[in-house]
């Protein structure tokens, strides 16, 4: 089996539209968790090995996208905290590629994400919520709650690292990216 994870392009402005569910951008370490062949492997596809018993806590048999991530007191993601190894890890998934060993990746993102809410359900897994649009409201919420940003993503669309694209939206004022500029994108998409 052949993975690729769709890599998000930086856009300035977030927008609303109907069609496009909005997740909130996790800080931590972008993920492919294959239990199939129980592997974690970064957005470059290099084993993420520190983080590898995450997978103990995820269902057999399948294949998810998400983020290991190290959550404070209010259920944000804590990078320093993750990176240093100041609290424990989690794995939270927002798709699902491979279910029961079944390549669901050309169902559109809506059917993806019913299936994946379903099995976060069955094994208290945890998972990202998806908003529909991204309206200013939600992006200024994001601003007032120190979080990193967000990612659109068309709900119609297949799982195709080549042909989707998804759109990150950062968080400018975002306080945890001060003083780690070389490990955020130094280009703009």
């Amino acid at each position: 089996m052949k993975l690729a994870p769709i890599i998000p392009t930086r856009r300035q402005e977030p927008f609303e539209d109907p069609e496009w569910g909005c997740d909130l951008k996790l800080d931590g370490f972008s993920g492919l968790a294959d239990t199939i062949n129980g592997r974690l492997l970064s957005k470059n596809l290099n084993p993420l090995k520190r983080y590898r018993q995450l997978l103990d806590a995820l269902p057999l048999d399948c294949v998810f996208d998400g983020e290991v991530c190290a959550l404070d007191q209010d259920g944000r993601p804590d990078f320093n905290a993750l990176l240093f190894r100041r609290k424990y890890p989690v794995y939270i998934a927002f798709d699902l590629l491979f279910y029961e060993r079944q390549d669901i990746r050309s169902l559109p993102l809506k059917e993806r994400r019913a299936i994946l809410d379903q099995v976060a359900k069955r094994y208290g897994m945890q998972k990202s919520e998806v908003f529909v649009g991204c309206t200013g409201k939600l992006f200024a919420t994001v601003g007032e709650m120190d979080l990193e940003g967000v990612v659109l993503k068309k709900l119609t669309d297949p799982y195709d690292a080549e042909r989707t694209k998804w759109w990150k939206i950062a968080n400018p004022t975002y306080s945890q990216k001060e003083g780690r500029g070389e490990l955020f994108e130094k280009r703009a998409g």
